[in-house]
C-alpha cells in the first residue's frame, strides 16, 4: 500500500478510536462537576457515600484493565471493546434507574468495569506504524482531551435540563455510538499465544512506564483538585467560567505538541523525550501558585498541557513498540491499570492535601514529585529502554 494512503487510513483509525474513548469518557467527565449537588436528593446521601460513588469507578478500571488487556490476546481487540462499552452502557442503565445511593455506587461500579483503554491503545496499534504511533496517540489523547473540556462546558447545563437520571441516560447513549464506531474497525487477527518472557530484566521498561504513567495521572488529578479553588477564590473565577482558561490553554500546547511527536515517532526518541517532558510539566506545576494574573496562569497551563499530552502520547507509543505484539493487550492492560490508579490516589492525596495545607502546598508537592521522577528517569532509561524498530 502506497505510505499516503497507508497514513491516510491509520488517521481514519485513530480518529475512529478517539471517538470511541471520547464518547466514553465524556460520559463519565460529565457527571464529576455537578454530581455532589444533585445527589443530594437521592435517597441515603452522605458526603461520604458520594464520594465512593464518585471514585469506585476508577477502582474498578484499574482492577480490570489487565484482565481485559489479556482477553483481548486471546480473543481479539474488538470482542473485548464491544464487551466492555456494554457493561459501560449496562451500568449506566443501573445508575439512571437508580433509587438509592448503593444501587447509584453499584451503577458507577459497573460502568467502570469496562475497562477498555488498553485495549483501545492495543488496537491503536496494531493498526499503524511505530512510527506513526506517537501521533496516533496523540489523537487519542486529544479526544480524552476534548472529553474533559466539553465536559466542563456543557455538564451544568445538561444536568439543569435533564437532572442526574437523564445525564446517566446520556451515558448510555454514548456507549452505544462507541459500539457503532467500534464495528467500522476492521478486525486484526491476534497471533497464537505464545509464552511471553517474564523475566524481570524484559519487564523493567513496562514497570516504568506503569509508574511514570502513575505519577502523571496523580499529578493530573491532584492539579484539578486544586487548581479549581484557586481560580474560584484568588481570580473570583467561577465554575462555569473555568473553561475559558482550560481551553485555550489545551489548544495552545497542541500547536506545539503535534510537530515534536512527528519528529520524535520519525527517529523513536521517545524515551529521550520522557525526562525533560516530566521536568517541563512540574516546572508549570511548581510556578502556578506564584500566578499573579489569569494570563500568566492561561501560560503557565499551556506549558503543563503540553508536557501532559506529550507524555500522555509518547509512553504507550514507548511501550507498544518495545514489548512487540504478542502479549501486547496484556502489557497495555498493566499501564492502563497504574494509570487509573494514579488518578484515585492522586485525588485522594490532592483533597487531604487541599484540606490541609491549600493549594499552594498541594501543587508544589505534585511539582517536587514530578521533577524527582523526571530526574529518575534522566538517569535510567539509557538502561532500561531499548532502542530500534518493533519487535
Amino acid at each position: 500500500m502506497p505510505a499516503e494512503k497507508e497514513s491516510k487510513q491509520e488517521l481514519k483509525y485513530a480518529a475512529t478510536l478517539s471517538g470511541v474513548i471520547t464518547l466514553r469518557m465524556l460520559g463519565l467527565f460529565l457527571i464529576l462537576p455537578v454530581f455532589m449537588i444533585l445527589a443530594q436528593d437521592v435517597r441515603g446521601f452522605s458526603p461520604q457515600a458520594a464520594g465512593i460513588a464518585v471514585g469506585i469507578y476508577g477502582l474498578t478500571q484499574a482492577i480490570l484493565q489487565q484482565p481485559f488487556g489479556w482477553l483481548s490476546d486471546h480473543w481479539g481487540r474488538k470482542p473485548v471493546l464491544l464487551l466492555g462499552l456494554a457493561l459501560f452502557a449496562l451500568g449506566g442503565v443501573v445508575a439512571a434507574m437508580a433509587e438509592s445511593m448503593a444501587t447509584l455506587i453499584a451503577g458507577r461500579a459497573l460502568q467502570g468495569c469496562g475497562a477498555i483503554a488498553g485495549v483501545a491503545m492495543a488496537l491503536a496499534a496494531d493498526l499503524t506504524r511505530p512510527e506513526r504511533r506517537p501521533v496516533i496517540m496523540a489523537i487519542i489523547g486529544i479526544g480524552i482531551g476534548g472529553a474533559f473540556l466539553l465536559s466542563m462546558g456543557l455538564s451544568v447545563p445538561l444536568a439543569t435540563l435533564l437532572g442526574l437520571k437523564g445525564l446517566f441516560w446520556l451515558t448510555v447513549v454514548f456507549a452505544i455510538m462507541g459500539m457503532g464506531l467500534v464495528l467500522t474497525i476492521p478486525s486484526i487477527a491476534v497471533p497464537v499465544e505464545e509464552p511471553v518472557s517474564e523475566n524481570a530484566f524484559e519487564m523493567r521498561p513496562v514497570w516504568m512506564l506503569a509508574l511514570s504513567v502513575f505519577l502523571l495521572h496523580g499529578a493530573m488529578t491532584l492539579l484539578f483538585v486544586s487548581l479549581p479553588p484557586m481560580l474560584v477564590d484568588q481570580f473570583g473565577f467561577s465554575l462555569a467560567e473555568h473553561w475559558k482558561i482550560y481551553v485555550p490553554a489545551m489548544a495552545g500546547s497542541i500547536l506545539f505538541m503535534l510537530p515534536i511527536l512527528r519528529k520524535v515517532g520519525t527517529r523513536h526518541s521517545e524515551s529521550k523525550m520522557l525526562p525533560w517532558a516530566f521536568i517541563i510539566l512540574a516546572a508549570a506545576i511548581g510556578i502556578l501558585p506564584l500566578s499573579a494574573s489569569l494570563a500568566a496562569l492561561g501560560i503557565l497551563l499551556a506549558v503543563y498541557f503540553l508536557g501532559f499530552n506529550l507524555l500522555e502520547a509518547a509512553m504507550p507509543a514507548l511501550l507498544s513498540r518495545i514489548t512487540g505484539s504478542r502479549g501486547r493487550g496484556r502489557r497495555l492492560g498493566i499501564y492502563s491499570t497504574f494509570q487509573f490508579l494514579g488518578a484515585f490516589f492522586g485525588g485522594v492525596a490532592g483533597g487531604m492535601l487541599l484540606g490541609y495545607y491549600g493549594s499552594e502546598v498541594a501543587l508544589l508537592v505534585a511539582a517536587a514529585v514530578s521533577l524527582a521522577w523526571g530526574g529518575i528517569l534522566k538517569w535510567s532509561s539509557s538502561s532500561v529502554f531499548p532502542t530500534g524498530e518493533e519487535k
